[in-house]
């Protein structure tokens, strides 16, 4: 349990560090899409997905038995949730939409496998997984559009 709790909690403060400071100030100053949700939508949702993610963790520790699913699934939500703080340095640390737009292109990568794998060993995970990957397509396309409405090269 503590381990399942530990990594998420490490993760997010790894994540507020790379954001270097309050991109928040950045991200008020910019064109939004009409259909960007408010922000403390974000932080719900990124409390879900701590918790989730958590969630996940223990269930694949306790519940998947073969040793080989157990350790993919390991395996991707860790990466899934580095290359989650990852995006807020691509967007917030570098203060660029293009970056958050790539990046999550890139995070669907690892997050789909997480989703694929989690379907064949923990369906519980595969649903709350499911979830989140809705966000994510959500995620694309405000981030698609907030580089487009701030584009300037």
């Amino acid at each position: 349990m503590f381990v399942a709790v530990a990594i998420p909690l490490a993760f997010a403060i790894l994540g507020g560090a790379l954001a270097r400071g309050s991109g928040v100030v950045w991200f008020a100053g910019l064109a939004k899409p009409w259909f960007l949700v408010p922000l403390w939508t974000f932080y719900l949702v990124g409390l879900v997905y701590y918790v989730g993610g958590a969630t996940i963790l223990y269930r694949v520790l306790v519940h998947v038995e073969d040793r080989r699913g157990r350790s993919i699934s390991l395996a991707l939500i860790i990466c899934v949730m580095m290359l989650n703080e990852l995006w807020n340095y691509l967007f917030f640390g570098l203060r660029s939409p293009l970056a958050g737009f790539l990046g999550i292109v890139v995070f669907l990568v690892p997050l789909t496998a997480l989703l694929l794998v989690l379907r064949r060993y923990e369906r519980f995970s595969a649903a709350l997984a499911a979830g989140y990957y809705v966000w994510v397509l959500y995620d694309l396309a405000w981030t698609y559009q907030l580089w487009r409405l701030n584009d300037v090269t």
